[in-house]
Parts: C-alpha cells; sequence; structure tokens
C-alpha cells in the first residue's frame, strides 16, 4: 500500500506529538473518515541546530490524495 510520511519535529517530545495530533484531527475532518494511519516512527537528529525529535506518520497515500477532491465534492 503506498503511502505518504507526514513529519513533526520539535526539542520537545510533548509538542510534536500534540501537534501530530491536531493535524491528525483536522485531516480526519476534512475527509469526513478516520485516516489510515499504517506507523508511527520517532526518530531524533542530534546534529547542532536541527529538531531533536522527528515524529512521523506514515499514511495511506490515497486518503491523503483524495482529501481535496472530497472539499471539491461538498462545495458543488
Amino acid at each position: 500500500m503506498p503511502y505518504r510520511p507526514v513529519e513533526f519535529r520539535d526539542d520537545d517530545l510533548p509538542s510534536a506529538l500534540e501537534r501530530c495530533a491536531a493535524w491528525l484531527r483536522s485531516a480526519q475532518e476534512w475527509l469526513g473518515e478516520p485516516l489510515d494511519v499504517l506507523a508511527i516512527h520517532l526518530d531524533y537528529d542530534d546534529r547542532e541546530g536541527a529538531p531533536y525529535y522527528d515524529v512521523k506518520l506514515l499514511c495511506n497515500e490515497e486518503d491523503l490524495a483524495g482529501a481535496p477532491l472530497a472539499i471539491k465534492a461538498q462545495g458543488k
């Protein structure tokens, strides 16, 4: 199944997770149905100047591609 990564980076893990959850709620409202999340990946980046935490959702590509179509259909 094709997927699209959606990333949230922050030096504070709770903040990255909260932004991730807010985006997920917004995307589901936009679609009008639950979004298929295939995996959640947590990583870190300890390079100088980079946000430390990287939260990545792997979302079903078809769901994300359908969002603009769903909005357009509601406007007709």
